[in-house]
């Protein structure tokens, strides 16, 4: 079973980790809230629903919130778990995101079920502020129940290796990205992803894009952006924002305060990242905190010249400037100055040397790890049940 908070997060990171434990003969159940189910629009929640019936995945709802949420839905949460572990012959169970984490080991631990469990960046790192470390007590204590812990960075695989306590520690760059498309960016398709979005937002013919991808949230820091949109000065520059979340107002309002609204434009949810990164002059990637942020790697896999906070999940596959640079995640001004150089110098290709090391992140190389991990944890459990035979 696959435990995540949100049926969001099941649909964005777990499409291929469901295929790979039923090519290994697996009944796979996912068990998230599909009912308050995150960043997905309601018709691409409807859409993830029907390919895990079409799979003959086994769903279940979850009353779990995100972040600390509501103390009662998380303990019901707990409780609905405790029943299915009793209910249901688990060879293992593959947990994901920090309360879900810790809700799925915990019933786990009480029913004997050996667990994965993949951090997507720790709450706690060297950047973070003080108040993040709270959570760190909790993952020391639950790292002696965890069988397999996957971090997804290297600042993170560090600590867990000096700190934590789970039998098996492997490090997995991200959940991949197909880096088949490197170099395949024909310029009839960025010439319609560019005709699409000047369209879309009546945009001039001779209009610079920067391009972001995250949920409108604080920890994602789009208002860095608008700052630094503000200081260039640039009317002809025009910032595009593929999210949807709670700070739409606010991030509104701020780009109406600081007199560039019209140049901040909001594409809200999207499946099609392809079509924006390839309609883009560059992107950021401003985030406040990260685990290993795919978006960046998308963007460099479109051929998009990459800003990004300098902050671990960021840094790690901002390898060169050939690839793109970093900035202080709170320093407009340093923003400003790196969007004027990327705009008026713009990249070329990718060097052979640096495609070869952003190949780390290709899903195939990733999958194979992951496919990997689950045999060994079915490997565990045949010894588990000959252990108890004998």
């Amino acid at each position: 079973m696959i435990v995540a908070s949100t049926a969001s997060f099941l649909a964005q990171f777990n499409h291929r980790n469901i295929n790979i434990l039923q090519k290994l003969g697996y009944e796979v159940h996912v068990a998230a809230n599909f009912t308050h189910y995150g960043t997905l629009s309601g018709k691409s929640n409807q859409r993830f629903i029907d390919w895990l019936y079409e799979k003959d995945v086994i769903v279940h709802n979850l009353s779990i919130e995100r972040g600390f949420g509501k103390l009662t839905d998380n303990i019901n949460a707990v409780g609905q778990l405790n029943k299915l572990m009793k209910r249901e012959n688990f060879e293992f169970i593959h947990v994901h995101t920090p309360i879900a984490s810790v809700l799925g080991r915990l019933a786990a631990w009480k029913n004997k079920v050996p667990v994965v469990y993949t951090a997507h960046g720790f709450h706690f790192s060297k950047t973070s502020p003080l108040i993040n470390w709270v959570t760190y007590p909790i993952e020391w204590l639950l790292s002696f129940v965890t069988y397999q812990l996957i971090v997804i960075n290297q600042e993170d695989y560090n600590l867990a290796k000096k700190h934590l306590h789970a039998k098996r520690l492997d490090y997995q760059a991200g959940v991949g990205v197909n880096y088949s498309l490197l170099n395949e960016q024909e310029p009839s398709e960025k010439q319609q992803s560019l005709a699409y979005m000047q369209e879309k937002f009546n945009l001039p013919s001779d209009a610079k894009i920067i391009v972001s991808v995250g949920e409108l949230s604080r920890r994602k820091n789009h208002r860095v952006v608008i700052e630094a949109l503000h200081q260039l000065n640039r009317p002809n520059l025009h910032y595009i924002i593929a999210g949807k979340g709670p700070l739409l107002d606010k991030l509104t309002t701020l780009a109406i305060e600081l007199h560039v609204r019209d140049q901040v434009h909001f594409l809200k949810y999207t499946t099609n990242i392809r079509r924006l990164n390839l309609s883009a002059d560059v992107a950021v990637l401003p985030s406040l905190r990260e685990g290993l942020s795919r978006a960046g790697l998308e963007a460099i896999r479109d051929g998009v010249y990459l800003i990004g906070s300098d902050i671990r999940g960021i840094r790690d596959y901002i390898l060169n400037e050939e690839v793109g640079v970093t900035f202080k995640p709170r320093d407009s001004q340093q923003l400003a100055g790196l969007l004027e150089d990327a705009l008026d110098n713009p990249r070329m290709t990718l060097s052979d040397r640096s495609i070869l090391q952003l190949m780390t992140y290709d899903r195939k190389n990733i999958d194979q790890q992951m496919e990997q991990v689950y045999q060994r944890m079915g490997t565990i459990h045949a010894n588990r049940l000959r252990d108890i035979v004998g």
